[in-house]
């Protein structure tokens, strides 16, 4: 037995870590590769071979990250079966102070350069990072896994900075709103997901925190400023069933977000500021422009398919929190959510895209296809929401052919 832990630790090497192609090698199922790497874990068995062109240390590395992250599950599990608050997880597990996010001054400073566009958003949503769609399952019409959700993201965040400086008279900006959405990862909510998606929760996470904190650094880098205001999804909770209680304790999505904050505390950024909240809305204000960011799970009303179907239940939903949140004096301009997986504008609503695209969840209820896609817009102190457009978050495959720039019969 002890033979087989071993080879099982020096195939995840020979595999630069991955635990998908490990396990093909080995010939063996991946949920029996994962067992014998956790029963290894316990024995103490370390790999005693070197990958071809990458060194054992940082496979070491990538598995001393997975022990931790695993640490830090079984901690959030356990204080939220004790009935402890997200507050206390921030300060007893991230050492992060419980204070009430305040966001920064310049989004509210009504003072840009002249003809500046105002104040750019870049909204993140629904990339359900490592789920697996097969492109033969849905028509050919998507392929996704997690040198996919890679590339988008990448091509996502280059587009941002192409739009905003390329393509905007006068681009100066103060700093950039990017708020996430929620959905971030796949989880394992559905049997169907944990059987076929690409690894792990917390191996999702780890890799999705490497790939937003280079997102956030390029932007921060540009635009000098970053806001992250955040809202926790529906996929990345930790139990089957949907949770009102501890629902941010217990969410993969509110975890990622804290280490992120964690990461920039450490590195005394200052450059980025998030906003995460206990609860399942952020409310925020861009100039004088009042914004309630929430996943779109829990507008309080149900029903809805497709396009056209989902039109209802977001009417019905978000006036519904508008007239909750007057209630307490806060006024809200905009709901932003994501959820639905269709980019969408009505009057006081942004819904956006997913990173993730076409799925077989959304053929087999015979939504409208719609490519991946996130959204941006620009709120100016005088204007308010000026320019909108989704960025296409994954470049054509091939060249489209050149054609007049207007044509006629």
């Amino acid at each position: 037995m002890m033979d087989k832990l071993q080879e099982a630790v020096n195939a995840v090497v020979l595999a630069k870590g991955n635990k998908a192609e490990a396990a093909k090698e080995l010939n063996i199922p991946r949920t029996t590769l994962i067992g014998r790497l956790d029963t290894a874990e316990r024995e103490g068995i370390a790999p005693n071979v070197n990958a071809p062109d990458t060194s054992a240390a940082l496979v070491e590395q990538r598995m001393l990250y997975d022990r931790q992250i695993k640490e830090l599950r079984t901690q959030v599990k356990e204080l939220a079966l004790d009935n402890i608050t997200a507050e206390q997880i921030r300060k007893t597990v991230f050492k992060l102070h419980n204070r009430k996010a305040k966001p920064p001054k310049w989004l509210t400073k009504a003072s840009p350069a002249h003809g500046a566009p105002g104040v750019p958003t870049l909204f993140l949503s629904d990339f359900h990072w490592g789920e697996v769609v097969n492109s033969a399952e849905v028509n050919h019409l998507n392929t996704f896994d997690r040198n996919i959700a890679k590339a988008r993201l990448k091509s996502t965040i280059e587009s941002t900075i192409d739009l905003c400086t390329n393509h905007m008279v006068n681009p100066k900006y103060p700093g950039i709103v990017v708020a996430l959405g929620g959905d971030m990862i796949s989880g394992h909510i559905h049997e169907e997901l944990a059987e076929t998606n690409d690894g792990t929760n917390i191996e999702h996470v780890l890799e999705l925190f490497d790939h937003l904190t280079w997102a956030i650094d390029s932007l921060a880098d540009v635009f000098g400023k970053v806001f992250v205001p955040c809202a926790f999804g529906n996929h990345g909770r930790m139990f089957k069933q949907y949770r009102h209680k501890q629902a941010a304790a217990t969410s993969f999505d509110w975890m990622l977000y804290t280490m992120l904050e964690k990461h920039y505390t450490n590195a005394k950024d200052d450059r980025v500021q998030f906003q995460i909240p206990f609860g399942f809305d952020a409310y925020y204000k861009v100039y004088d422009v009042s914004y309630l960011l929430t996943h779109g799970d829990r507008l309080g009303v149900k029903g809805g398919s497709g396009v056209v179907g989902m039109l209802g239940p977001i009417a019905r939903g978000v006036s519904k929190v508008k007239i909750e949140y007057a209630t307490h004096k806060k006024p809200i301009d905009y709901v932003i959510m994501g959820h639905w997986h269709q980019y969408l504008t009505l009057k006081g609503i942004i819904v956006n895209g997913s990173l993730k695209g076409y799925d077989e969840y959304a053929m087999s209820n015979r939504f409208s296809f719609e490519e991946p896609r996130q959204a941006l817009w620009f709120t100016h102190p005088k204007y308010g929401i000026t320019f909108q457009l989704p960025v296409i978050s994954e470049q054509a495959l091939s060249k489209k052919p050149k054609s007049e720039w207007v044509q006629w019969k």
